[in-house]
């Protein structure tokens, strides 16, 4: 009951600010236009990172959780960044610097630091030790919110995503027996959950419309990254380090392959396009909610699929091996997602067929 109250705490308090948000974003002109990658429909105020927060400060509160103290700092930072990115535009290097301080903030805030990274290789483990693993933790945090901030592009997504990663984080630190943790995990999916109920376009719910913008989609992906080292680091971890990569699979083939494609074409990482997996997606014809149900499902799918081959007692190797190949055949197999579209409508019967929108 607890816990419960806590989760709803975050819930409710992120609707209303929602509520309350709206109208001031109006004001304030910090309002997601059409038009250019923007593929979204009318004008929606940015207020869904903002909400966000206040859910999680309130749930954080009413869980009495003083060891999230440097957490909540890290998310105050990145958010109010994010804030002036969607009002102003900020140029790339400045949000980076954001994410480094909020990233070393949380790290010596809360000394949660990656000091061992499992049997991966096959040839035991390996340790970091020093300024080292501080650096390569800050790195992992800094790519974890630049992941979910690549995955940001259509309704719903970033959110389903981290809440498919939350949910993998919450059972993996219930096993472990972390219980602030595991409430921490907990008051996050009640902030995001009440999110997703006023971003997923739906008739009901156009009076409570908005986004996360970049605060949000930086909030999502540095709770994801702490939460997910803190299980993993931790004496009682009952998972190997690896199994981790697979909860957050998606996004760390999204950030692998943006960085592969951008610099192939000899272009800055840092530079915009319009080449995401799910831009892919939509391209080969599917709909925003098509596309969301194919990515969601295929996140919650790798993540499972992690987590049985660490049950099963895989080798770590073995694991990191089955994780490449995968990651492989997902982007080949997305980059070509118009194929399996024309399969599906080879195989709709005549009778529908008579009947459907004809495709653009």
């Amino acid at each position: 009951m607890f816990a419960l109250g806590a989760v709803a705490a975050s819930f409710f308090l992120c609707l209303l600010a929602i509520v309350a948000l709206r109208p001031v974003a109006v004001v304030v002109d910090l309002i997601d236009r059409p038009g250019g990658r923007k593929i979204h429909e009318g004008e929606v105020p940015i207020v869904g990172g903002l909400a966000m927060l206040i859910g999680v400060v309130f749930g954080i509160g009413a869980a009495s959780l003083p060891a999230a103290g440097a957490f909540l700092a890290s998310c105050t930072m990145l958010v109010t960044v994010g804030l002036v990115d969607d009002r102003f535009s900020l140029s790339p290097w400045a949000r980076l610097a954001a994410q480094g301080a909020a990233a070393l903030l949380i790290i010596f805030g809360s000394q949660t630091v990656i000091l061992s990274l499992g049997d991966a290789f096959g040839v035991g483990e390996l340790r970091l030790v020093g300024l080292g693993a501080y650096v390569f933790t800050a790195l992992v945090v800094m790519a974890t919110v630049n992941a979910f901030n690549m995955l940001d592009g259509i309704d719903g997504l970033a959110g389903a995503l981290a809440l498919v990663a939350l949910g993998a984080l919450a059972i993996l630190a219930a096993d472990a027996g972390l219980t602030e943790v595991l409430l921490t995990t907990l008051v996050v999916v009640g902030a995001v959950a009440a999110f997703l109920v006023s971003n997923l376009s739906f008739e009901w719910n156009r009076g409570l419309r908005c986004f996360m913008g970049d605060g949000g989609s930086a909030l999502l992906g540095l709770a994801v990254a702490w939460l997910a080292i803190d299980v993993s680091q931790s004496p009682r971890a009952t998972v190997a380090p690896v199994t981790f990569l697979w909860v957050l699979a998606l996004p760390v083939y999204e950030v692998f392959w943006t960085v592969i494609r951008r610099t192939i074409r000899g272009v800055s990482p840092f530079k915009a396009d319009t080449e995401h997996l799910h831009h892919v997606v939509l391209r080969a014809g599917f709909s925003a909610r098509e596309t969301f149900g194919i990515l969601a499902t295929l996140a919650a799918a790798l993540a499972c699929i992690g987590i049985s081959l660490d049950r099963l007692d895989i080798s770590e190797g073995w694991s990191l091996v089955w994780l490449a190949v995968i990651g492989v055949l997902v982007v080949w197999a997305l980059q070509r997602a118009e194929r399996l579209r024309l399969l599906r409508i080879r195989q709709t019967p005549r009778d529908e067929e008579s009947t459907a929108t004809p495709l653009p």
